[in-house]
């Protein structure tokens, strides 16, 4: 075996050996959670596709709809011709 493969196996033993002697931390547990409280959530904001700052979103998807509708039409002239 080679010099820098035997160093890496010996890396790798003294690894394992620390893995083995690591210890478990126990976490508190006088902390309890209240589940009975309501959840209260903020209802009167809402994304909507028309603001000004959505605009290039909104333009990305009108030309993907129409992109579609397009293929579609074009796709049933084919069909029905």
């Amino acid at each position: 075996m080679s010099s820098e493969v035997h160093k890496y196996i010996e890396e790798a033993l003294n690894k394992n050996k620390n893995l083995f002697n690591a210890q478990v931390l126990d976490f508190p547990n006088d902390k309890t959670i209240d589940k009975s409280k309501a959840i209260k959530t903020k209802n009167n904001i809402v994304w909507k596709i028309s603001d000004k700052s959505n605009d290039d979103q909104l333009k990305a998807i009108t030309g993907f709809c129409f992109t579609i509708g397009f293929l579609l039409v074009i796709g049933l002239y084919a069909n029905l011709s």
